[in-house]
């Protein structure tokens, strides 16, 4: 009976952990060609109609998402709704409403759901169709959806992966360091691989005859960076999964961009490559959002140049900044600065939290076990202490304070040796 119940307790588990519950953060996942939403853009200027999605939406691959801030949804409520990300939301980028409802289809044993539209007259389906997402008539594994909670749980299910500017070079210390702008706040969660947040407030010139700037930490393991606040990131390792950040309330809806904090700037968008034709899935095309930012020689971003340095470098012309990223914005003529080949990254040393040896109680000479040469250390301390030559004698005065009361007298050589005939000694392990 009770393994029974307790297959009953896994399987109610896994159920919960792909469908909708409440209003938050999910990813939404499609049943059909296993790739996740990602809201990549704004609308552009299109006329509400089922392939309205296109422009804005990109479907990705699960390794790809995971990395993709676009790919944490808002959804406020089951019904009549939008989901929302990047400060955006499918209805403001289409003009349409979706209606969500649980479809009558399991799928690998979980719920699965499907999203209706209206297009004048004809009722449509939210579905991954081909290379491309539309709204089609016809409901098909393509129309249905896993929806699968983001911010409900441990950060080994339930976090998004921090890809680092440069997964091939590590600074002097040995971390990584990657940027973030979203729209939503975000937990850097301990054991997560995230050592902090850092911002830049100036940059100098050094005796190199080189500009450096020096990160300055503002949030640590287990603090929550706002919404809408370009930071760096230092992470502990160059691959993905290593480094996660818990997406967190509130979010911001900030649709102004870029957005600025100290000296960095970031937005959510820039341009990308998407599906464009109805029925040739060959044809793409580049989509520009009008919140992107153009790269210009104020814009500097963060990676590594030719010989290996870590910094901020400005990026090629006609180009655009990274989405969800953070940059270094000079502004030359405020600061009297000619305009810079580069700003080198001077990363501050992360001090490790000291270890504390572990007190065993009685071992007073800290070999590692409580016997009785520990009390004859202890006699042998008393006796000489006062003279001066009780300082030759090795003793661990936390260890051999039986009494706690802060001072070594013969009450805790008592104590000793009553701790040590009753055979609780303890042994380091």
């Amino acid at each position: 009976m009770r393994t029974i119940t307790l297959i009953a307790c896994l399987l109610a588990a896994v159920i919960a952990s792909a469908q909708f519950t409440e209003p938050g953060f999910y990813r939404v996942h499609n049943v059909g060609t296993d790739r996740y939403i990602c809201i990549k853009g704004t609308r552009y200027n299109k006329t509400s109609n089922p392939d309205a999605f296109w422009p804005c939406i990109k479907m990705l691959s699960d390794s790809d998402q995971m990395a993709d801030p676009g790919s944490i949804v808002y959804i406020p409520e089951m019904g009549e709704t939008s989901l929302c990300a990047q400060g955006v939301s499918t209805y403001s980028l289409t003009g349409l409403m979706l209606r969500i409802d649980t479809a009558t289809v399991r799928e690998g044993g979980k719920p699965t759901y499907v999203a209706r539209t209206q297009y004048g007259n004809f009722p449509c389906i939210f579905r991954d169709y081909g290379n491309g997402l539309t709204a089609g008539f016809l409901e098909a594994p393509q129309s249905r959806w896993w929806v699968e909670p983001v911010n409900a749980g441990s950060i080994d299910t339930s976090y998004l992966a921090v890809k680092p500017a440069c997964e091939t070079v590590a600074d002097a210390h040995g971390w990584y360091w990657s940027s973030m702008c979203c729209d939503f706040s975000f937990v850097l969660p301990d054991g997560g691989g995230i050592e902090g947040a850092y911002t830049i407030r100036d940059i100098n010139c050094e005796e190199d005859g080189f500009y450096h700037a020096q990160p300055i930490k503002v949030y640590g393991m287990g603090d929550t960076v706002p919404a809408a606040t370009p930071v760096l990131l230092r992470c502990k390792t160059p691959y993905v999964s290593g480094n996660k950040i818990v997406p967190v309330f509130p979010i911001a809806n900030r649709t102004s961009m870029p957005i600025t904090s100290d000296m960095l700037m970031g937005n959510y968008f820039s341009s990308f490559i998407n599906h464009a034709h109805m029925t040739d899935y060959s044809v793409t095309q580049e989509y520009v959002p009008s919140q992107a930012t153009m790269a210009a020689p104020e814009h500097m971003a963060l990676g590594v140049n030719a010989e290996g340095r870590l910094g901020f470098f400005p990026q090629a012309d006609g180009t655009y900044m990274a989405a969800n990223s953070a940059w270094l914005s000079v502004n030359f003529k405020e600061n009297d600065l000619p305009e810079l080949a580069g700003v080198y990254l001077d990363v501050p040393q992360v001090e490790e939290p000291a270890i504390e040896p572990e007190v065993v109680m009685g071992d007073t000479n800290g070999d590692g076990v409580t016997n009785i040469k520990d009390v004859t250390n202890l006699i042998n301390y008393l006796l000489l202490q006062g003279s001066g030559s009780s300082r030759d004698i090795t003793i661990n005065v936390e260890a051999a304070d039986m009494n706690g009361d802060g001072k070594l007298t013969i009450r805790d050589v008592t104590l000793l040796i009553e701790h040590i005939l009753s055979g609780e000694e303890e042994s380091a392990q």
